[in-house]
């Protein structure tokens, strides 16, 4: 079981930080807000891959409830780290909105950011995977975040055609949008930690 969780920590540390790596570089040279903003995601699940290895940590050395309280504590803090995430998101959307700028694109950065839903499906699969040998809150929550990320990166790559095409502030749009639902998504899941921790 300690196999499992630590697999699934260090995996989801080392795919986010270089798909924050690679989203950073397209975003400023395309100049494109939404690709900016997925890389800052993609920063801060690296953050809350590192929580996770945290919680498995001391999960697996307290261990039966203690267990339980420690990886939902975990749970919490990522959450946490979402939902500042999908802040972030909303304040960049409206900043563009006031200040907007031309966005440009080459095929080859949009087959790399094509690449990049695949490996956050890669990722998201795997931690289903592990979750069912060895069920946890953390794993649980990084996998969902996982395929919210599929998402985000799908919409930020529409909305970067559309600015390019149109010249229009769709990626301020589209970003006040992700950031909207992500914020949502974190805030349910730390009321839902919040109660069990309160209980317990």
């Amino acid at each position: 079981m300690k196999k499992y969780y630590y697999t699934a920590g260090i995996t989801g540390i080392v795919v986010n930080l270089l798909l924050f790596a690679v989203k950073l570089y397209i975003g400023n040279a395309t100049f494109s807000l939404t690709i900016y903003c997925d890389a800052i995601n993609n920063l801060g699940d690296t953050f809350s891959g590192s929580v996770a290895m945290l919680g498995f940590i001391l999960a697996v050395k307290l261990g039966d409830k203690r267990s339980l309280r420690a990886q939902s504590l975990a749970a919490f803090v990522i959450s946490i780290v979402i939902a500042l995430t999908g802040l972030f998101f909303v304040y960049r959307g409206l900043d563009r909105l006031l200040y907007p700028a031309a966005v440009a694109y080459t095929n080859n950065y949009i087959a790399i950011i094509i690449g990049t839903i695949f490996a956050k499906l890669i990722l998201g699969a795997l931690l289903v995977r592990l979750n069912k040998k060895a069920p946890s809150p953390i794993t649980k929550a990084l996998a969902l975040d996982s395929f919210l990320d599929c998402f985000i990166t799908l919409f930020t790559l529409m909305s970067t055609l559309l600015v390019a095409k149109v010249n229009f502030a769709f990626d301020a749009y589209f970003a006040l949008l992700c950031g909207s639902a992500i914020t949502a998504e974190a805030v349910r899941c730390i009321v839902k930690e919040t109660k069990y921790l309160i209980n317990e």
